[in-house]
Formats: structure tokens, C-alpha cells, sequence
């Protein structure tokens, strides 16, 4: 295979430079700063804080949200290489980060969803850095602790936290390590009852807060003002996702033991991203979360597939997003 058409061999400065184009390009056409953002709607009291800090200060805002842009999709392009993901070094995990994240499925509320995000992705890597045969305690809390994050800043996301004993159960953690992930995903909750109780507050505040985030209709819709071009857009992607679970299916022996957990491990993940979009509550943050388990899953059917085919679905995939955006 020529190297002229070998998508997934690009050098990291030029994947870099992809991902930094694409980043820039969301935030100047998703977060157009000169748009007035809408009230606040019922928020948990952490994301009620970002989501003030927002209107107060746009600016930095948009700085603190390019530079957690950036930095995820690093980290989760460095995750990919490091666990052999793919079987191939590569680093389009990273194009496709910030094509979802910040071209497809960008977000009003930047600040709180990208912080949502953010404890998502340390959840992540702290549990991929704890799949090993030696015990694993410090991973393995950190991992639940910001696992327990994620919903006090998005109350609708507490479905992420089923995600703990998937991971018990397929990165194998022995029973010493489950007393620790239990303490770790329930520290965040009872921390800030505890600071908000400090304030004179009800020491279940934070809690019925975040009921009342989840259960209180936000009127946004799954595909809530998407027009034909982010339609098309978003097929593109879901056409991308469904072949990569078929390579992966196909190729499933291809694949390191450690490699095929993860990935089970992502795909479990976005169903329950998903599913958080029942929740009445649920707004943009939902799709923004998506991001995460799909770019991990998008690059086995580049890395798998025929060049020239991979060069003709990455090029039509970045361009359908780049004309959904400007369009």
C-alpha cells in the first residue's frame, strides 16, 4: 500500500495541525461569541458556578475551553498509542476527537460541559492505566473519583457511573480494589455536600440539586436545531462507527486482549452516554460526551480498511463536517 494514501501513517504535527484547525474552526462557528447565551436553566450547584463564571467572563471561557479542547484530544490520542489500541501506531484518534467534539457537537454551555467532559476522559485514562495483573489501588480510585465527578457537573450523566462495574468486571480487578472504587465514586458527592453545608446549606442540597437537574425539563431535544447539512454530517459519522464495531468483529483476534477490553469498554460507554438523553433534564453535553467512546472506536475501520477507501471516507468525513459548520 502506497504511502501517499496511507491515512493512519500521518506524523503527529500533522495530525496535530488537523486537530488544531478543526478545534478552531468549532469554537469560532459552534461557540460564536458574539451570540447571547441563554438563561440559566437548573443546574447542579458545581455546573451552576461554571455556568456563571461563562456569562461573566466569555472570554476566557473560550480560552479555557481551546485549551481542554486540545489537551483531551492529546490525551486521547496518547491512550491509543500507549494501550496498541488499533494494532498500528497512529494518531487519527486525535482528528477525530475534534471533529466530534468541537465541529459536530458543539455545546452552549462550554465551560460546564467541557469540565463534564474532562473528569470523563481522567476517569478513563486512570481506569486504562489500572488494567493490570499487579494491584492497582491509586488508579483505581482516582478513576472512580472523577467517574463521581461527572455527574455533579451534568446531573443527567449519572449513568456514566454504571460504567464502574463494567470496568470491574472487564479489566479484572480483584476485590480490594472494588472497596476502593466504591469510596472513590462516592468522595465527590459527599466533599461537596459537605463544603455546600459549610455555607448553610442542607447537607442534601447538592443531591436534590442534582435531581432536580435531571428531572427538570431543559426543552432540548436529541436533534434539537440541526439543520440537513448536520444531518448529513452526523450520518457521516454514524456510517464510521457502525463499520469500525464490524472490523472490530471481524478482527477480533487481531487484537491484544488488553486492546479488545478497552474497546468493549468504550462501546459500553456510549450506550450509556446515550441513554442519558432520556433524562429530561439532558441537553447538548450529551452528544459532547459522545465524543469521547466514539473517536476511540472511529479509527479501526481507517487503520483496517483499504487506503484508498479510508483516504475517500476521511476526506468526506472532514468535509462534510467543515460544510456543516460553515454552511
Amino acid at each position: 500500500m502506497s504511502n501517499k494514501i496511507n491515512i493512519t501513517g500521518q506524523p503527529l504535527l500533522l495530525t496535530l495541525a488537523t486537530s488544531l484547525a478543526l478545534t478552531v474552526l468549532g469554537l469560532m462557528f459552534r461557540l460564536p461569541y458574539s451570540v447571547e447565551l441563554p438563561a440559566l436553566s437548573v443546574e447542579t450547584p458545581l455546573g451552576e458556578l461554571l455556568a456563571t463564571f461563562q456569562r461573566a467572563h466569555r472570554g476566557w471561557s473560550v480560552v479555557a475551553v481551546f485549551m481542554t479542547a486540545i489537551s483531551s484530544a492529546y490525551l486521547v490520542t496518547r491512550s491509543s498509542v500507549r494501550y496498541e489500541l488499533y494494532g498500528v501506531r497512529t494518531f487519527i484518534a486525535m482528528v477525530m476527537f475534534s471533529l466530534c467534539s468541537c465541529c459536530l457537537f458543539g455545546c452552549e454551555e462550554w465551560l460546564r460541559s467541557w469540565a463534564t467532559m474532562l473528569a470523563l476522559l481522567l476517569a478513563c485514562r486512570n481506569f486504562e492505566a489500572g488494567f493490570k495483573r499487579s494491584y492497582a489501588f491509586g488508579a483505581t480510585f482516582r478513576g472512580a473519583f472523577f467517574l463521581g465527578l461527572v455527574p455533579l457537573l451534568y446531573a443527567p450523566a449519572a449513568t456514566v457511573m454504571l460504567a464502574l462495574p463494567a470496568v470491574i468486571f472487564l479489566f479484572r480487578r480483584p476485590v480490594r480494589e472494588v472497596v476502593v472504587a466504591i469510596v472513590g465514586i462516592c468522595l465527590p458527592v459527599l466533599m461537596t455536600s459537605y463544603i455546600w453545608w459549610g455555607m448553610g446549606y442542607d447537607f442534601g442540597y447538592v443531591v436534590e440539586r442534582m435531581v432536580a437537574a435531571a428531572t427538570t425539563a431543559s426543552g432540548y431535544t436529541l436533534f434539537g436545531g440541526a439543520n440537513l447539512l448536520d444531518l448529513l454530517a452526523m450520518g457521516a459519522v454514524l456510517f464510521v462507527v457502525l463499520m469500525s464495531l464490524g472490523v472490530y468483529l471481524i478482527e477480533l483476534g487481531a487484537l491484544k486482549f488488553k486492546s479488545r477490553r478497552i474497546h468493549i469498554f468504550y462501546v459500553l460507554l456510549a450506550l450509556l452516554i446515550l441513554s442519558s438523553s432520556l433524562a429530561q433534564g439532558s441537553d447538548c453535553c450529551t452528544w459532547l460526551l459522545l465524543s469521547l467512546p466514539l473517536s476511540v472506536s472511529m479509527p479501526l475501520l481507517f487503520v483496517r480498511a483499504e487506503g484508498r477507501f479510508s483516504m475517500v471516507v476521511y476526506l468526506a468525513l472532514v468535509g462534510l463536517t467543515v460544510i456543516s459548520l460553515i454552511g
